[in-house]
């Protein structure tokens, strides 16, 4: 964080001027596919209105470096793809116009930054949320000069990367907990006796070793 400090006071030291999402990016292919059409095993990665893959398809229709948002459902949802895909008809894929002037990642970064506000500002609550293009195309998003851009980039691509390795850590963590849970806590039978963990058990009912308390209601006048 301090060398982004020492970046903008020596880059940008009167600020950064603002951009439209529509004006430093050029909006990609997209194409409808029903669940009929998608392959298990396809060779590429569909997206769609989801937060997670729509499924596989053996054609894509974009390469990797791409952004897409949401159009409808988890509208206003933000993904960053770096890898061929196909994006399907409920999503907007973007790209920058000119990475030489903004990361692709970059705008990812930034629009991620606002993605709550986008949801409940932009997005259209009806039986469907969705957003419309125009909207979204007429966010603003910062644009500092390109060094500062690659340092933000570089900074939260290893905080991604360090919470992707956590998320794996939690859940080996949470398996093994349920395991010796199970094992701990699960009697075995034999010759019509019960056994946990090679001390002999005998069952009762719940309500034989507990004893029912019931709470007591709270007035609204005292909340």
């Amino acid at each position: 964080m301090n060398r982004i400090k020492k970046l903008i006071a020596e880059l940008c030291p009167n600020g950064v001027e603002w951009k439209k999402l529509g004006e430093v990016t050029i909006p990609l292919k997209k194409g409808t596919l029903k669940l009929t059409d998608l392959i298990p095993n396809g060779k590429y990665p569909v997206i769609n209105s989801g937060r997670e893959w729509y499924g596989r398809y053996n054609s894509y229709n974009n390469e990797g470096n791409a952004i897409t948002i949401a159009a409808r459902g988890n509208a206003g949802y933000i993904n960053y793809i770096n890898e061929k895909f196909w994006a399907g008809g409920l999503c907007y894929p973007y790209r920058s116009k000119d990475e030489n002037l903004i990361l692709t990642k970059y705008i990812f970064y930034a629009l991620k930054a606002h993605e709550k506000i986008i949801m409940q500002t932009l997005v259209s609550r009806g039986s469907i949320p969705a957003l419309n293009k125009t909207d979204i195309d007429n966010f603003p998003i910062p644009l500092p000069p390109l060094p500062i851009q690659e340092e933000i980039v570089k900074i939260l691509d290893t905080f991604t990367e360090l919470e992707a390795e956590l998320e794996v850590e939690l859940e080996a963590r949470k398996k093994q907990y349920e395991y010796y849970r199970n094992k701990l806590l699960t009697p075995v039978e034999h010759n019509g006796r019960w056994y946990l963990n090679g001390v002999e058990v005998e069952w009762k009912k719940l309500g034989e070793v507990g004893t029912l308390i019931r709470g007591s209601g709270l007035q609204k006048k005292i909340l």
